[in-house]
């Protein structure tokens, strides 16, 4: 009878903690290859690319390790910019 109401439950899950998982997981291999990318600029001494992949890193971990925050933030940029 445990099988049932087990599978029931697996059934009805929204899969949040799935998608928390792949986030997770996506947003650090992005991270992995902005670092790596950032060392080479770095090495050849291009500041420029460089401080575009720094950029883009805080972006992204800001997205992986905090979503909600991030999310927040930029809806209130979004309300001042376009005045709603």
């Amino acid at each position: 009878m445990n099988l049932a109401s087990d599978s029931a439950n697996l059934a009805l899950t929204s899969g949040a903690d799935l998608k928390t998982w792949v986030f997770l997981i996506a947003g650090n291999i992005f991270l992995i290859i902005l670092v790596v990318r950032s060392i080479g600029h770095y090495a050849k001494r291009e500041w420029g690319d460089l401080i575009g992949h720094i950029i883009a890193g805080v972006l992204v971990a800001g997205f992986v390790f905090a979503t909600d925050t991030t999310q927040t933030m930029f809806v209130e940029i979004f309300n001042k910019v376009a005045g709603a």
